[in-house]
């Protein structure tokens, strides 16, 4: 995917004069080969929550591993990331223009099309935004699709790692403990990290505070640099429900201490090490 990607910023202008005959097909092709490597990624990420979420349950509680796994395999948690989820890519798809609605806009007089048709672009953009394959799915509805190469790899891996922290958060909220007085993130901590993580929120945060003339600013400056500030926010994501899974193993130890470790001194005089 990635040498693919390289392939058409470097070639886009050749390809875009030389290939006039075949471009649509080289589009399709490029983008079902997008399509057959984010399937790979989406299996790959199931196959490691089936092997975390198997170990729910097992011997070992205090491990990180197994609150990952405890996290995942609660049914009200896991369904507060799905929800989290979906949101987010129903919130990036609109906010990064993959839908795109516009009312005021006569796709017949604007773009010359009257009935549910599709076209390609193959240049000219910067590294991950071409080719372009734009879908008119009802121009007297004035909706259409406008995809990108990056846009729909991001519509996909950044929605699993929002669900994933979701659920992870939402495991920890709901598992807060008077016993556990130590390690554990408070619900603003969780959720704060949660929007660090989130572009898209952070983006629409910050004009909607900003406001006005101020917000269309902000939206121009910031624009060349979205695709940084997700790719930032990857590494954050996927680090965060280790961090968050950290902080509860250490809240577990300093409530129930392992027998033959110190005591935390956090523990009451009257607690035996290893009850709970």
């Amino acid at each position: 995917m990635a040498l693919d990607a390289a392939y058409w910023y470097l070639g886009q202008q050749n390809i875009a004069l030389y290939a006039q005959a075949s471009i649509s097909s080289l589009v399709l092709r490029y983008y079902l080969a997008e399509v057959l490597a984010i399937g790979v990624v989406v299996v790959g990420a199931y196959l490691v929550y089936q092997g975390i979420r198997s170990e729910a349950g097992g011997p070992e509680i205090d491990s990180i591993r197994a609150i990952l796994a405890d996290a995942i395999a609660t049914r009200r948690d896991f369904y507060v990331g799905v929800a989290a989820a979906l949101t987010y890519a129903a919130i990036y798809l609109v906010v990064s223009s993959v839908v795109v609605f516009q009312p005021s806009v006569d796709f017949g007089a604007t773009y010359g099309v009257t009935s549910p048709t599709w076209t390609t672009a193959a240049c000219c953009g910067a590294a991950g935004t071409v080719p372009t394959l734009i879908v008119y799915l009802s121009p007297q509805a004035h909706l259409a699709l406008q995809v990108l190469p990056l846009d729909l790899l991001f519509a996909v891996v950044v929605p699993l790692l929002v669900g994933l922290n979701a659920t992870v958060a939402s495991h920890a909220v709901r598992n807060k403990d008077v016993r556990a007085n130590v390690g554990w993130m408070s619900s603003i901590g969780v959720l704060a990290s949660l929007f660090t993580g989130c572009p898209t929120c952070a983006g629409l945060f910050l004009a909607g505070a900003v406001g006005g003339l101020g917000a269309t600013s902000l939206a121009i400056a910031l624009a060349p640099y979205q695709m940084l500030f997700i790719l930032v926010s990857i590494p954050l994501l996927a680090a965060s429900p280790l961090i968050i899974s950290y902080n509860a193993r250490r809240a577990m130890r300093a409530a129930c201490p392992i027998p033959g470790v110190a005591s935390s001194p956090t523990l009451s005089p009257e607690r035996k090490p290893g009850s709970f």
